[in-house]
């Protein structure tokens, strides 16, 4: 009896579904990173604070005063009235928005309060101020 073989076909490894899932990975690390810098990249010296607690908020505000005066909003440079309307803006859509004023230590005052202010103009309650711990001991 004969049996007819059928010709040789080498196996192969199908690399798609590794290529898509490395391809995935790649934008989920590069999104991640982008949206974990958003706060990190002003280069702000913070002043020092015994008191306060260390909240993560999930929609937070970030406004950052920095030390010669300029107000930057996620990674945009904002007039005094471009961030009252900002501020606006977001009570609108939500009104217990929370909002950080990360103000430079050596930042003028009055910018500082200019932000505070303008959160209390759009009826924003949920505000605090960024300080680093003080390190050593108390």
């Amino acid at each position: 009896m004969r049996l007819e073989r059928e010709p040789f076909e080498e196996e192969t490894v199908n690399l798609t579904p590794l290529i898509d899932m490395v391809f995935l990975l790649l934008v989920f690390f590069l999104a991640a990173t982008t949206f974990a810098r958003a706060e990190v990249e002003m280069d702000l010296d913070l002043p020092q604070s015994t008191a306060g607690k260390n909240d993560r908020e999930s929609h937070l505000l970030v406004v950052n005063v920095m030390r010669d005066g300029r107000i930057r909003v996620d990674g945009r440079e904002l007039t005094p009235e471009g961030l009252r309307q900002r501020l606006r803006a977001a009570a609108a859509r939500d009104k217990d928005q929370a909002v950080l004023i990360r103000g430079d230590a050596t930042a003028q005052f009055g910018v500082v309060a200019m932000a505070l202010d303008a959160c209390l103009g759009a009826r924003l309650s949920k505000v605090s101020v960024a300080a680093e711990p003080e390190s050593g001991p108390r």
